[in-house]
């Protein structure tokens, strides 16, 4: 479970269709997945849309700092730092696949981080992208998972492409290709909450199968009826402290 969070799944936005708003009365009250679940049962499934924004919109990481206490006084005074890396991957109801972060292609050596508790990492311009700026369908949803890798430099490369093959292959991503035929219903949104979720696990299964160490995990859901204005956030969580740049 993520220790940091914004916002919900349920929070993700729904919007009636023309038609239907001629032929019921307060159909508008339901606009996200969370009063859709309320009405679903007696509503006809094509009855709702998933609406897309009309900005683009783009996540990264601004920066990522390691609290103080985070390595023992052994591992500071022999080894001095350690090897830090984030996994994340990004999704809308859009129909496109899920964006995923550094993904097979990356150069490890560009990943790994080497940071002392208490150590900031600052990443140039727009920041490590993590979702490219497009318009958004219902909302975005983001994982961040924050290791230290205990592998060397080759072995996390294949550590890297088999988590991408697993997010390509994975039930989320098949569901998310068909996103487009699929009514907004209660239903489909539980699909791919379960997805979404049992995606999370897989992902954590295998780096720990490596032996790498889990640091956090945050966890964000953004609406497209949220303005998307220009800024950072910053998320704190046991070990570490994150900041998001959200950019058009």
């Amino acid at each position: 479970m993520a220790l940091i969070t914004h916002g919900a799944f349920n929070d993700f936005s729904v919007e009636a269709t023309s038609e239907a708003r001629e032929s019921r009365d307060l159909i508008d009250a339901v606009d996200n997945f969370g009063t859709l679940t309320e009405v679903s049962r007696e509503t006809p499934a094509d009855t709702f849309r998933f609406p897309t924004s009309s900005d683009h919109r783009g996540l990264a990481i601004s920066s990522i700092r390691l609290n103080k206490g985070f390595q023992n006084f052994l591992v500071r005074l022999f080894k001095g730092t350690s090897d830090i890396y984030f996994v994340a991957w990004c999704w809308d109801l859009s129909g496109a696949p899920v964006a995923l972060y550094p993904g097979d292609s990356q150069n490890p050596e560009t990943c790994l981080i080497p940071l002392r508790g208490g150590d900031l990492r600052e990443f140039i311009g727009a920041g490590a992208v993590l979702f490219p700026a497009r318009p958004v369908t219902s909302g975005l949803g983001v994982r961040v998972q924050i290791w230290e890798s205990k592998q060397g430099t080759r072995e996390f490369g294949k550590t890297m492409a088999a988590v991408s093959q697993t997010i390509q292959e994975s039930r989320l991503n098949s569901l998310l290709s068909l996103v487009a035929m699929m009514d907004a219903t209660a239903m489909t949104m539980a699909s791919i909450w379960e997805a979404a979720q049992q995606l999370g696990t897989v992902v954590g299964t295998a780096l720990s199968a490596v032996s790498d160490e889990y640091v956090d995990f945050y966890e964000g859901y953004y609406p497209v009826s949220t303005p998307w204005a220009a800024r950072t956030e910053v998320y704190k969580g046991a070990d570490s402290k994150i900041t998001l740049g959200l950019f058009s």
